[in-house]
C-alpha cells in the first residue's frame, strides 16, 4: 500500500521575491527567517512520520523551494510517498492512500462496468420479450386454425350423415392436441353401405343415396369421389339389369301375340281327323292349349 502526504509551509510560494517591496533590510530578514523556520518545520514533520512508520517502510520524499531574499532556496513543501503495510500506513495521517484512489477507480470502473450490464441486461429482456410475444402470436395463430378446420370437419360430416340417411352410420373424428393443450377435431368419417336391393330398381336408388351422400359436402374428399364413383359403376349395371328385363319381357310379349293362329291350327286338324280319334285329339288340343298358356306372361 502507498500513501503520500503533501507537507506545505508556504507551498508553491513564488520562486521570486519583489525585493523593492522590501522596506528595509530588518523587513528582509524577517522574511528569510520566516522561510528557515517554516522549512525547519517541514522537515521536522517529514522526521515525525518516517518515525510512525518505522524502519520497515519505505519513504520517498520530494522537496519543494521557494528562493529567499538573500537568493538562497528554502523547502516550503514536500510530498512524502511511503510504502507499507495498512497497520504501519493506518500510523501516519493525512495522506493519500494510493489502493484507495486505484479502489476509487475500480469502483467507477464497477459503476460503469454494472451500468453497461444493466443496459445489455435490459436489451436482452426486451429481446425476450418480443420473442415471447412472436411464439404467442405463432401460438394463437395455430389455435384459430385447429378451431377452423374442426369447425369444416363437423359440417363436412354433417352433410354425408344427413344424406346418407339409413344407408350412413355414425360420425366418428380423429382429434389432434393443440399448442395450448386442447384436442381438436381435424379428421372425421361417416360409414355408407353400398347395400345391393334385392332388385335392380332397388339398387339403382341405393347406389343414387350414395352418390347423394358422398357428394354432399360443398368441398368432397379424395375418397369421398371414389365412394361416389364407386357407387355409380353398381347403378350403371343395375340399369342395364333394368333394361334387359323390360326388353325381354317385350320380346315375350310380341311372341305370344304371333302365336295366335295355332288356336286356328288346332281347329282345323280336329276337324280333319278320324273322328274314331276324338279322345286323342282332345287330349292333343288340351297339351297344345297349356303350351300356349305358358308364353302368356301373368297381368
Amino acid at each position: 500500500m502507498q500513501v503520500t502526504s503533501m507537507l506545505s509551509a508556504g507551498y508553491l510560494e513564488p520562486m521570486m521575491q519583489d525585493v523593492s517591496k522590501v522596506q528595509n533590510v530588518s523587513r528582509v530578514q524577517e522574511i528569510d527567517d520566516d522561510k528557515k523556520a517554516r522549512e525547519q518545520e517541514i522537515l521536522a514533520e517529514e522526521q515525525s512520520l518516517k518515525a510512525k512508520l518505522g524502519n520497515s517502510a519505505q519513504v520517498h520524499t520530494v522537496y519543494h523551494y521557494s528562493l529567499g531574499t538573500d537568493g538562497r532556496r528554502y523547502i516550503t513543501g514536500a510530498s512524502v510517498t511511503m510504502k507499507g503495510t495498512e497497520e504501519e500506513l493506518n500510523r501516519v495521517s493525512g495522506g493519500i492512500a494510493t489502493e484507495d484512489i486505484n479502489s476509487k477507480e475500480q469502483e467507477d470502473s464497477k459503476k460503469t462496468d454494472d451500468t453497461q450490464n444493466i443496459i445489455k441486461s435490459e436489451a436482452e429482456k426486451r429481446e425476450a420479450r418480443k420473442e415471447d410475444e412472436k411464439a404467442e402470436d405463432e401460438k394463437d395463430a395455430q389455435v384459430q386454425e385447429m378451431k377452423d378446420i374442426e369447425r369444416e370437419v363437423i359440417a363436412h360430416e354433417a352433410a354425408h350423415q344427413a344424406a346418407a340417411g339409413e344407408l350412413g352410420g355414425g360420425v366418428s373424428y380423429t382429434y389432434t392436441e393443440g399448442p395450448d393443450g386442447k384436442s381438436y377435431i381435424t379428421g372425421g368419417e361417416v360409414p355408407i353401405r353400398l347395400k345391393q336391393g334385392s332388385t335392380p330398381e332397388e339398387t339403382l336408388r341405393n347406389m343414387q343415396q350414395v352418390q347423394r351422400a358422398a357428394s354432399a359436402p360443398a368441398d368432397p374428399s379424395g375418397q369421398d369421389r371414389q365412394v361416389a364413383a364407386k357407387a355409380a359403376a353398381i347403378a350403371a349395371k343395375a340399369r342395364s339389369e333394368i333394361t334387359r328385363e323390360k326388353t325381354d319381357t317385350e320380346e315375350l310379349t310380341a311372341t305370344v301375340a304371333k302365336g295366335t293362329p295355332i288356336f286356328e291350327a288346332v281347329n282345323q286338324e280336329e276337324e280333319q281327323q278320324d273322328p274314331s280319334k276324338d279322345g286323342v285329339l282332345s287330349v292333343l288340343a288340351a297339351v297344345k292349349e297349356l303350351q300356349i298358356q305358358s308364353l302368356i306372361p301373368a297381368a
